[in-house]
């Protein structure tokens, strides 16, 4: 099994290094792909007050790593349609920095750079194929045969 890296046509703007063009894709990655995640843990920057309050009432864990908050957030049905719904920003960006999606402890997906970069882990060659056709605007898509992990 390996991993499969899906880079999207990103821009920038002011407080963001770097999101995506087109976030289209979002409600197709939460309905197919993060049903069996049991908890996504989720870094944002200290300075990015207004996110942080927002996932406060969900979190189940909150940590300060050096500029970052880490929270960890079970993925309950509500917070499921919390994040499918509610998770782009008024510029048109995530709202979060990065989002590790785990399974039995064992991280499975991550969503990087505002969503400008996804990453899916333990998939074979076709299931990465198929990911990266939800995808309306990639600038890169590469598989990798191993995890290396």
């Amino acid at each position: 099994m390996g991993n499969v890296v899906v880079t999207t046509e990103a821009m920038s703007v002011e407080g963001k290094s770097s999101f995506p063009i087109d976030t289209s894709f979002w409600e197709d990655l939460w309905d197919q792909y993060t049903n069996e995640f049991q908890e996504v843990v989720i870094h944002c920057w200290l300075e990015e007050l207004e996110v942080l309050e927002e996932l406060n009432s969900r979190a189940v864990s909150v940590q300060t790593e050096g500029l970052m908050k880490v929270i960890t957030i079970n993925l309950t049905d509500e917070n499921r349609l919390y994040f499918r719904n509610y998770s782009v920003d008024p510029k048109g960006g995530l709202k979060w920095y990065t989002m590790f999606f785990q399974e039995d402890g064992v991280e499975q997906m991550e969503i990087g750079h505002y969503g400008s970069e996804i990453i899916l882990y333990k998939v074979n060659e076709e299931e990465a194929e198929k990911f990266v056709e939800i995808f309306p605007k990639i600038t890169d898509s590469e598989y990798h045969e191993t995890n290396g992990d």
